[in-house]
């Protein structure tokens, strides 16, 4: 299986347009040790040129011209794509579906809760309804055409999305991970770019994965505070911080297989290379997720 990291920042990326904060303004400034990043997303492939994706942020259109894997053939409108899983309705992970949208030989994934949530209420949306299907908790799909990469939703703790909070109650299906088996090999990646508790089960499905991809939104519970008195903590907004109670990086130090950091908001530490909170994740072994970065399992 080959990976390849799109985007890694959260919602709003790096530099985030209406922020002047430390790492949005030490990127906007070229600071070589904080660089850009785009929104959250992954592809993946069982290594025969066609590729899905994990969600699909609001900065597709730049993440696929910067991948060649992904440009259409030559002189045709075709990309080698063949699903698009979705792991929750948030903005940053759904908005390049609309990008995609003047042409659909593709599929999109997502659990009946998060479908049922989205298009009824979004005319917009709507557009990608031919093509968006539906797989329950742990039914599996294939991920790719051939068959080779095995995919299932598994239930996350999390919360609905903002937008969503008038019309739609939290469900076991709103926030989910990702599981994907290589069925020739038997390895296996878990996504779970938003978790809010790092619970018994989500912890099991975590160590029995070879390869990880895992929430690092925030550093501490409370960083926001620091550019928006007031603001909620990581975990009121769906996401468990890397430190203090409850964080995930001792959780996570140590488990087999390797560990990724992604979904990483312009607030956190880690988004400097050369800080000792990066050193710190280094330090347990666990990497930093970068835009372009290319993996293989």
């Amino acid at each position: 299986m080959k990976i390849r990291v799109l985007g890694s920042a959260a919602g709003g990326g790096l530099p985030q347009w209406n922020c002047g904060g430390t790492y949005s303004a030490r990127a906007r400034n070229a600071d070589p040790s904080v660089p850009p990043r785009t929104q959250p997303s992954i592809a993946l492939s069982a290594g025969d040129g066609r590729w899905s994706l994990v969600n699909a942020s609001p900065d597709i259109r730049q993440q696929l011209a910067d991948f060649p894997g992904l440009h259409p053939l030559p002189g045709t409108r075709d990309i080698p794509l063949d699903t698009v899983a979705i792991t929750n309705v948030d903005l940053d992970h759904t908005i390049g579906l609309l990008i995609l949208r003047e042409s659909l030989p593709y599929r999109v994934v997502s659990t009946p809760w998060a479908r049922d949530a989205v298009l009824p209420h979004n005319a917009a949306f709507r557009l990608i309804a031919p093509a968006w299907s539906t797989a329950g908790l742990v039914e599996g799909f294939a991920l790719d055409r051939a068959g080779h990469l095995e995919a299932k939703f598994f239930p996350l703790p999390g919360k609905v999305p903002t937008y969503l909070k008038d019309v739609a109650k939290n469900h076991a299906e709103a926030t989910v991970g990702l599981r994907v088996t290589d069925t020739r090999s038997g390895r296996r990646l878990v996504y779970a770019p938003g978790i809010q508790q790092l619970d018994e089960a989500t912890l099991a499905e975590l160590r029995h994965a070879d390869l990880r991809f895992v929430d690092g939104t925030f550093w501490t519970a409370t960083e926001l505070l620091s550019m928006r008195p007031g603001a909620p903590d990581a975990f009121t907004m769906g996401h468990v911080p890397i430190t203090g109670e409850g964080g995930s990086l001792e959780l996570l130090e140590g488990m087999p297989g390797r560990t990724v950091y992604i979904h990483i908001n312009n607030t956190n530490p880690i988004l400097d290379a050369d800080s000792p909170e990066a050193a710190r994740v280094r330090q347990a072994g666990i990497t930093i997720a970068m835009d372009g970065m290319e993996l293989e399992l």
